[in-house]
């Protein structure tokens, strides 16, 4: 089947603009069921005249959801999708206006077009609550922290491999960066055979997206944005992705060896002088 490419703006709001693929779409990220949805903003990719930047995709959505440890509850449901390891700065603007203006927990969603130093290709960040002194997990939860805190899932889609063993896989796999047609990565073949009924409805309005003119147009048009702000940015957004993710995994082998080196014994001031940090460092490494 020919599908438009979900990672495109244009693409991807118009899935998310679907009620019913919208839920199970978050649903099936958050593994929870969504019982409803109100989107409350919506930021499209786009060239900003005054400085000559690319806006990052976000949509934002009131939510209820009911969750197997909790419930139900209402929450607002950040959703984010950026190509770039440079764009991290502006999801953490949009996370500082939001706690200023959110009476909810915060969920935040992000679909990246870039591999961070986590091999996996989904993976969620969820805060826990922990007795400091027992070390005992706590519950139940407060508002208050709540307010404070925020979960997060990450989908990583340069690391997506066909995949359709759970209904997570089958979802992800639409997502799989292959398989374009022509000299455009704004439409490709979708080869998985899938039974899936929710799947498959969401495959059918990416069919429909790619055969309309319209949505073509947008797509074409979005895509030229891309190579445009490739050609100008590509070189300098690479070295800073390969920096970010070289820090990242010197920090992960780092964190490694400080805990073998603490369960074996090894006394404070030796860890020092091996790993050339501070104490005060190497206490939040191995904490």
């Amino acid at each position: 089947m020919i599908i438009a490419n979900p990672i495109y703006d244009a693409t991807f709001k118009r899935l998310l603009g679907n009620d019913r693929i919208a839920k199970f779409f978050i649903g099936t990220i958050l593994n929870c069921k969504v019982l409803s949805l109100e989107p409350t903003i919506t930021e499209r990719t786009k060239v900003d005249k005054d400085t000559g930047k690319l806006t990052l995709f976000r949509m934002d959505f009131a939510a209820t959801i009911k969750t197997k440890d909790e419930g139900e509850k209402r929450v607002i449901i950040e959703m984010q999708k950026a190509m770039h390891l440079a764009d991290v700065t502006r999801f953490r603007e949009y996370l500082g206006n939001e706690y200023i203006k959110s009476e909810l927990p915060i969920i935040a969603i992000y679909i990246l077009g870039f591999n961070l130093s986590v091999d996996s290709v989904a993976f969620g960040n969820v805060p826990v609550y922990r007795d400091l002194r027992t070390d005992e997990i706590l519950d139940p939860r407060d508002d208050f922290v709540e307010h404070l805190t925020h979960s997060a899932y990450f989908v990583q889609t340069q690391r997506i491999k066909p995949n359709v063993n759970t209904k997570l896989d089958k979802l992800l796999s639409i997502f799989e960066q292959a398989n374009f047609i022509g000299n455009s990565e704004t439409t490709k073949s979708y080869l998985l055979d899938i039974d899936d009924p929710e799947i498959k409805e969401l495959l059918e309005v990416l069919h429909y997206v790619a055969a309309d003119t319209e949505a073509r147009k947008e797509l074409d048009e979005e895509e030229y944005y891309r190579k445009a702000m490739e050609g100008m940015f590509g070189k300098q957004n690479r070295k800073i992705e390969q920096q970010a993710l070289e820090i990242s995994e010197e920090k992960q082998r780092t964190k490694r060896l400080i805990k073998k080196l603490t369960d074996i014994g090894t006394p404070i001031e030796e860890i020092v002088e091996t790993t050339g940090l501070s104490k005060e460092d190497i206490e939040k490494l191995n904490s």
